[in-house]
């Protein structure tokens, strides 16, 4: 629902057409828009005033006039009823337009960030010819009684979706409309408004995939961002709902403290696969070896599990696995073998064969029920087309916007650290998004230490362990598979960028994406090196 400007103002003060048009985009509109009524403006040395102003930071400024009663054209005239208007509705609205412009211009105000469009509303009429109502009012300005019925889907018609304003931008605008209008800082804030719009997407399209766990043995794979994690959970709170012994596996810390905090309520053992087999295996005198190489945490870990295998015995009726294309094939079968037979076992993975970074060439088990999640309901438009060039999913046609893809180039760690430090400033300062909601990833583990030795200027920056609301999340790209943020800044100065830890990189990001680094990673990902992505 849309907000009302000023949020005292009493509607039964306008006119009755004009109240319903109102009561219309404020039901009808998503809360990044704001409504803003009767706004006084002056036109060719007359004071007039614009019906209704709508504002967005994704989508511009609509003024609109508004109509009442039976309006049509006859000869090239506008009537109402039988009464012949001064001037169109129309043309009216669009001398308002152009005087509104010049009064933010003559604010400071750049207004090719934020376009000022037109909009008539006749909310007592039915029918309008597909060619409109004359030259200077197409269909497509033209706001009739179905059209206010639903009017996200009319304004989106009329102006499209572009990376947002700053809020300073959009409350200065705001506030130029009417004298009255009070801001509580909270107007517009498109990329929090983002995640919410696909978390909601996400509900929708998980709904009828959670029933899959009605079978025993079950495989969803899916690209980044297309709503694995949040499948896993929803069959995790399903299976303790149904009073199942539930283990929930990862393969690494940062995903298992996620999936622990939104399961905390639930009965369910989560981990990672690691940690969950030495939990097993310890009470049977199990320890690890001194100095343990990669070999060991691959082989010994399982051939201990089959060894204590009768001690262990099988101590749950589900298992469930998120990332499961991390895992090696002797890690699912060891995982499997703690099922019990006796019941109903079920064995439940998440996969995306593409972001298999530890695992070469991995494979599916056979004999699964598999279905493939389509869409990218994690990031939005902007973000989810790099995604999908670097071998992502289709991004969800019904997803915000969100902030333009930048690139911003840097070779050598001064350069890394202004343009990190830049970045964070961005996103707090003109998006107010909180350090907590930001992270910092990069492609190599030298990059991120020397980011942590040497740390940007008023952009502290923490690792995992250390992270909290102060402070923003730096880590490698492999540490943070499976997270999401609000906004990420991408790092990676390398000639030839790895496109299995960019996409996994980039697909990080819900609602802002900067990349940093040369060239390479502009030519990468898409992007035009130095500049917004427009694509």
């Amino acid at each position: 629902m849309a907000t009302l400007l000023p949020t005292d103002f009493d509607l039964t003060t306008l006119a009755e057409s004009e109240q319903r048009v109102c009561a219309a985009f404020v039901k009808g509109l998503d809360d990044t828009w704001v409504v803003v009524p009767h706004v006084p403006i002056t036109v060719s040395g007359h004071d007039h005033e614009i019906d209704v102003v709508l504002v967005s930071p994704t989508h511009g400024v609509v003024c609109v006039e508004v109509k009442g009663g039976l309006v049509h054209l006859r000869e090239g005239q506008w009537f109402q009823y039988d009464t012949k208007m001064k001037r169109s509705p129309a043309e009216q609205v669009m001398k308002a337009k152009h005087a509104l412009v010049a009064r933010c211009r003559s604010a400071g105000i750049d207004m090719r960030a934020l376009p000022v469009c037109h909009a008539v509303a006749l909310p007592d009429v039915g029918e309008v010819p597909a060619a409109g109502l004359g030259p200077d009012a197409p269909r497509e300005i033209v706001l009739a009684k179905a059209d206010l019925a639903f009017p996200a889907v009319a304004v989106e018609k009329l102006v499209g979706q572009r990376a947002p304003v700053a809020d300073d931008t959009l409350a200065r605008v705001l506030r130029l409309l009417r004298a009255d209008i009070e801001l509580d800082g909270s107007e517009g804030r498109v990329l929090e408004w983002a995640r919410t719009r696909l978390d909601d997407e996400t509900r929708v399209h998980l709904a009828n995939v959670a029933g899959l766990d009605a079978n025993q043995r079950v495989l969803v794979t899916g690209g980044a961002g297309t709503g694995k994690t949040m499948l896993v959970l929803a069959w995790a709170k399903r299976a303790a709902d149904r009073g199942e012994r539930t283990l929930v596996v990862c393969f690494n810390k940062p995903i298992a403290n996620l999936l622990q905090q939104e399961l905390e309520t639930r009965d369910v053992m989560v981990s990672t696969f690691h940690d969950a087999a030495l939990q097993l295996l310890e009470p049977h005198g199990f320890r690890v070896g001194e100095k343990p190489t990669p070999e060991y945490w691959r082989d010994a870990i399982t051939d201990a599990l089959t060894f204590h295998a009768a001690a262990i015995g099988t101590p749950f009726d589900t298992v469930i696995v998120d990332e499961a294309q991390d895992f090696f094939p002797h890690w699912l079968a060891a995982l499997e073998r703690l099922l019990d037979r006796s019941g109903r076992p079920r064995f439940l993975l998440a996969a995306d064969p593409a972001q298999a970074v530890y695992v070469q060439d991995w494979v599916a088990p056979d004999d699964m029920v598999s279905m493939p999640l389509v869409y990218n309901l994690r990031n939005c438009t902007s973000v989810a087309r790099v995604v999908q060039r670097l071998g992502g999913p289709v991004p969800l046609p019904s997803a915000p916007f969100g902030d333009a893809v930048v690139h911003l180039h840097a070779g050598g760690h001064k350069e890394i650290r202004k343009r990190v430090r830049d970045a964070v400033r961005r996103f707090t300062e003109e998006f107010h998004v909180p350090f907590s909601q930001i992270a910092v990833l990069t492609t190599r583990t030298d990059v991120r230490d020397e980011l942590f030795r040497n740390q940007p200027e008023g952009c502290p920056l923490a690792s995992w362990e250390q992270r909290g609301e102060e402070a923003v999340l730096c880590e490698t790209v492999h540490r943070t598979k499976g997270l999401e943020r609000l906004a990420v800044v991408l790092v990676d100065v390398s000639g030839e960028p790895n496109p299995v830890l960019l996409y996994v990189g980039a697909s990080r990001a819900v609602s802002s994406l900067t990349l940093v680094g040369t060239p390479a990673l502009a030519q990468a990902t898409g992007v035009q090196a130095g500049a917004s992505s427009s694509v």
